[in-house]
């Protein structure tokens, strides 16, 4: 690490001590490198590719979805995505976020890490609007799609669609390989409250209950069920 940091004019080697405070959990030293990195532009990733090597990092993103990072704007940008969110920066979030839509639009680990920010403020009624949009194409291939579509049925019941919110965690819950179980159990518990909200007591009751068959541990749930 030190010996990174001595060498952290290089942009490659700030890209490496960043990611690495941030695993520590050093955030003031990781953003500082990690920005460092980012302003160097097309100089990023330019020694690694001279000796054709390809690091790479591991982020979490989202209910126990991880995204594979490397050297470029898009990795750098999604880390500090992460550091803001840790330090409670949800504006500084929201920018890097802002400039990721435009440089890779297309890439769903972008949109997951977009829609999980914006649903931290649920009454933006413009921004949820956007979460809906964004979304509407989404199908349920991988596991980063069922985590959108989690998100998207946030946003339509934030907007006042509790039915459409319940359709998409149907949808979202009929697939289940290769699936982290904290998503498929938030999930669950989502469409549960929904059943509840909607008048629906006696499906809400049987989706709580398969849940603490299942994730006894989920975070008020025995107290729901009236266990405690």
């Amino acid at each position: 690490m030190s010996q990174l940091e001595a060498a952290s004019d290089l942009p490659d080697a700030a890209w490496m001590a960043g990611m690495m405070r941030l695993k520590q959990e050093a955030f003031a030293q990781a953003r500082g490198h990690l920005q460092s990195a980012l302003a160097a532009g097309d100089r990023l990733g330019a020694l690694f590719a001279k000796y054709d090597l390809s690091p790479q990092s591991t982020l979490p993103i989202a209910k126990g979805i991880f995204a594979h990072i490397s050297p470029t704007e898009r990795g750098t940008r999604l880390a500090l995505v992460e550091l803001c969110e840790a330090r409670g920066d949800a504006e500084g979030a929201a920018q890097h976020l802002e400039r990721l839509m435009v440089i890779a639009p297309e890439d769903p680990i972008v949109l997951l890490s977009f829609v999980q920010i914006a649903l931290d403020t649920p009454h933006d009624h413009d921004l949820l609007d956007r979460v809906i949009a964004l979304t509407a194409a989404t199908q349920n291939d991988t596991p980063i799609d069922t985590g959108i579509l989690l998100y998207r049925a946030r946003a339509l019941a934030a907007r006042g669609l509790p039915d459409a919110a319940i359709d998409v965690l149907t949808r979202a819950g009929r697939r289940r390989k290769d699936r982290p179980d904290r998503l498929f159990h938030q999930i669950r518990h989502d469409r549960a409250e929904l059943y509840a909200r909607v008048g629906r007591k006696a499906q809400a009751r049987r989706e709580f209950e398969k849940l603490y068959a299942e994730a006894p541990e989920f975070d008020g749930l025995a107290e729901r069920l009236g266990l405690r």
